[in-house]
């Protein structure tokens, strides 16, 4: 089964190459262990957020999550209000 789950998930067995996009050599990471901005990263995929254009942006995400939320958050409002 371990085999069979491998070949699946790499691609490998019908025809097509493994998935590279989630892999991005260009990008800027922000590193929720060291808590900065990296390129290349230095952390695991699960520790890190991005990538983004640049570093910049990387070590404004912060903004940028809240800025999204109190948008969502104020359609919501609107949405609600409109039942």
């Amino acid at each position: 089964m371990f085999r069979w789950l491998q070949r699946t998930v790499s691609g490998r067995g019908r025809g097509r190459a493994a998935d590279s996009s989630a892999w991005n050599p260009t990008g800027w990471w922000w590193c929720l262990d060291h808590g900065r901005v990296e390129n290349p990263p230095d952390a695991p995929g699960h520790r890190r957020l991005g990538p983004y254009d640049s570093a910049e942006q990387a070590a404004h995400w912060r903004a940028r999550l809240d800025d999204r939320n109190e948008a969502w958050d104020e359609s919501d409002r609107r949405w609600a209000a409109g039942r």
